[in-house]
């Protein structure tokens, strides 16, 4: 999702935000418990986080693996010229698509997809290639994830230091 605006964050908006990623039912209570800030301060800072989309969401993170869903791989797709609307959108209706993204250099989107099996990629790899615009498709599978993070994980690592307290 493309914004226009970026919102700068304070050691409390960070805090938070590590807090709600180790337990995103933390309640308003904990939070401020944890933050030493009044309960009125936490729940304004976390709605404010969320009416910005800051926070977009509050879903429990999934394994793929552990059900069932062990292969993943990167597909870089070639496109018809002025068909990237079209595409991403035929792209969307394949559920085992995690992630889209628009590059530069070799090919003109990248997708993230997973799958039960190499059997069940190749049946999406038809898929996907069996929409018009799609020209040509490079997969890698990943062999094994080494490091997998989220935004929220970047954040919380910015949080200053608190030796001493």
């Amino acid at each position: 999702m493309v914004t226009d605006q970026v919102f700068d964050l304070d050691d409390l908006d960070r805090s938070l935000i590590a807090l709600l990623r180790s337990d995103a039912r933390m309640s308003i209570s904990e939070l401020a418990r944890r933050t030493d800030q009044p309960r009125a301060t936490v729940l304004s800072r976390q709605q404010r986080l969320e009416r910005r989309r800051v926070i977009s969401g509050y879903g429990p993170d999934i394994d793929a693996a552990r059900i069932g869903y062990g292969v993943t791989a990167f597909v870089t797709l070639e496109i018809a010229q002025g068909s990237h609307a079209v595409t991403v959108a035929a792209l969307r209706d394949v559920a085992e698509v995690l992630e889209i993204h628009t590059i530069t250099g070799v090919g003109d989107l990248h997708v993230r997809i997973i799958a039960r099996s190499n059997a069940h990629l190749h049946d999406i790899l038809q898929q996907v290639a069996s929409i018009d615009s799609v020209m040509r498709s490079q997969t890698q599978i990943a062999l094994r994830t080494q490091l997998q993070r989220s935004t929220a994980d970047v954040v919380a690592s910015t949080i200053p230091s608190r030796a001493g307290r």
